[in-house]
Order: C-alpha cells, then sequence, then structure tokens
C-alpha cells in the first residue's frame, strides 16, 4: 500500500461518472414526471419534479468536489549545486 494519493486523471474519471450517473438520472426523473404529469394526468409525477430540478446542483458539486492533494515539501534548488554528467 502506498501513501501516495489517486492520479489526478483518475480522480477526474471517477467524478465523471459520477456525474454522468446522476444527470442520467436527472433525465430519467424529467421524463418520468412529464410522462407522468402530461400523458398519465397523474399528481404523482410532481415528486419526480424536485429530482429533476435540483440533481444538476447537487451532480455539478458532486463533479467538482476532488480529493484533497498530499502537502508535499518542496525543496530549494541551488544553480550551483553538484551537477550531474550524463553521457
Amino acid at each position: 500500500m502506498t501513501t501516495a494519493s489517486t492520479a489526478v486523471h483518475d480522480d477526474a474519471d471517477v467524478r465523471l461518472k459520477r456525474y454522468l450517473i446522476a444527470m442520467g438520472i436527472r433525465t430519467a426523473c424529467f421524463l418520468l414526471a412529464v410522462w407522468t404529469i402530461v400523458g398519465l394526468h397523474w399528481v404523482w409525477g410532481w415528486a419526480l419534479v424536485p429530482g429533476a430540478v435540483l440533481l444538476p446542483y447537487f451532480a455539478v458539486v458532486g463533479a467538482n468536489a476532488h480529493e484533497p492533494r498530499q502537502a508535499g515539501q518542496i525543496k530549494p534548488v541551488d544553480p550551483d549545486g553538484p551537477r550531474q554528467i550524463l553521457p
């Protein structure tokens, strides 16, 4: 096991996947709400409207939340320090 944090690319992939799943659920809520309210004239369709309206906010907040990076220590570079001669 390592103490290194996940790669930026891997972290972005996980966040993108979560965002796409949330937006898929949002789309399903929206389509089901329209279908139940307009097509079937059911009042229960209004229960799906908050999901269609509020999920984009939570999806974006979740997609922008990333793992905290570990604080590293940057050492100063000595320009006149020892040099490595490459063959």
